[in-house]
């Protein structure tokens, strides 16, 4: 059964504060969607651009008992969504963005972020995410970070795998339980 993919980025915007990048929000509603592949091919991205994309996404939701985001096309999702549906300016800014992490690695790790050791990759990542998390208030623009945090977990969790296997889903009709405990229920629901 499919999901309603408008609930699913309610969810998803809940899940990430409530704050989701007008852009995104568009795409998805307009019918952009991760698709599983273990390859694709980029219209917009660089070869180098597409692999850094593509472990960027599996640090920030790896596989584990469920899959990782390169395993759902998210890699794939990202791309599109920046390349049909960005405007220019976002587009720039975006690529713009993902180049300077990749120098930015490249000056703290010495090895460009695709090739440092994963737990390097980690830390890294988790460094920016803080950084960006931090100054979010005080800029006028969203860093980069949370824009691509935001696209990841966007493709991600309106895949049938991440609203199924990761969060909690049941379809509607559905049982109404009004005030259950977080610590029975185990995990945020996807609808």
């Amino acid at each position: 059964m499919s999901m309603d993919r408008r609930e699913a980025i309610k969810r998803t915007a809940m899940i990430m504060g409530g704050l989701v990048f007008a852009p995104s929000a568009i795409g998805v509603l307009n019918g952009c969607r991760a698709r599983p592949s273990l390859e694709w091919s980029p219209e917009l991205f660089s070869a180098g651009e597409a692999h850094l994309v593509s472990v960027l996404s599996d640090v920030i939701l790896p596989a584990d008992d469920t899959p990782g985001a390169r395993d759902l096309g998210v890699p794939a999702f990202i791309e599109e969504m920046v390349h049909q549906v960005y405007t220019e300016e976002n587009r720039t800014r975006f690529l713009d963005g993902l180049n300077a992490f990749d120098r930015e690695a490249q000056n703290q790790l010495g090895s460009r972020f695709v090739d440092a050791a994963p737990e390097q990759q980690y830390e890294f990542a988790e460094s920016k995410n803080r950084e960006a998390i931090e100054g979010a208030s005080g800029e006028s623009e969203t860093p980069f970070f949370l824009i691509f945090k935001e696209l990841t977990m966007l493709g991600y969790f309106t895949t049938e795998t991440g609203a199924t296997q990761v969060l909690r889903y049941e379809a509607v009709p559905g049982r109404y339980d009004g005030c259950i405990p977080f610590e029975e229920v185990g995990r945020t629901w996807a609808t």
